[in-house]
């Protein structure tokens, strides 16, 4: 488990970011991103950064920690899993993919009720990253905030959200699976968004900042979109 650099005081602001998927379908990070996370004092990136140039504009705002997803190929340097300490406060990140046995199962559990279930995950990844006071992660795509053994669990949900993106198509029986995998998500897993962690005297709390949308992916045009073989995108 990669240690990250201490933060100290008794008070912090983390910005909280997950699956920005910027080059494989957003153009770039939005700028309505980088104003909501003006002035934080450490940014946490969950997973499928899937650009560099992703990491490079978040630290022209603050340090970043960052971690790897499945879709961050071209950043093998990434860890998949780190812990950094803010404030007092030991924070987890990882980005939330489990075993191939337990995310198959998953899928077909969602594609039955119409929503990812996301029973067991709280405690799995509490478990794979170990005693921490809150855990951060993204790869489902949707907000989750779980407190397991003393540990918070959250998510504020994905940047991009293809829910939200009018250019996004469904063609075949993989996506048609798909969209019948988030049929049933309430309204806000809908809408992108990303977090901060406010830190006071060792206690947390998720702020969500849903983002004005859509955010749209490359081109005003129909932009052909790649299934996913697990339930983040």
């Amino acid at each position: 488990m990669r240690e990250a650099t201490d933060i100290g005081g008794r008070t912090a602001r983390v910005g909280v970011v997950c699956d920005t998927h910027v080059g494989d379908v957003l153009p770039s990070l939005p700028d309505e991103v980088c104003a909501a996370l003006a002035g934080v004092d450490l940014i946490i990136h969950a997973g499928d950064v899937t650009s560099r140039g992703v990491i490079d504009r978040l630290e022209a705002i603050a340090p970043v920690v960052a971690v790897r997803g499945n879709h961050d190929r071209l950043l093998d340097d990434l860890p998949e899993d780190v812990v950094v300490t803010v404030a007092g406060v030991r924070i987890g990140v990882t980005h939330g993919r489990r075993n191939r046995a337990a995310e198959v199962c998953s899928v077909f559990a969602g594609l039955v009720i119409g929503r990812p279930v996301t029973l067991g995950l709280a405690r799995a990844l509490r478990r794979r990253v170990g005693r921490v006071d809150c855990l951060v992660f993204g790869h489902y795509h949707l907000p989750f905030h779980q407190r397991v053994g003393g540990t918070d669990v959250v998510s504020p949900g994905a940047l991009y959200v293809i829910d939200a993106d009018p250019t996004a198509v469904f063609s075949g029986l993989r996506a048609l699976a798909f969209r019948r995998f988030r049929s049933g998500l309430p309204a806000e897993a809908r809408v992108p968004a990303i977090g901060i962690l406010h830190i006071e005297d060792r206690r947390i709390r998720l702020q969500r900042i849903p983002l004005s949308g859509p955010l749209r992916s490359g081109s005003a045009s129909a932009t052909p979109y790649r299934m996913p073989s697990t339930p983040g995108k």
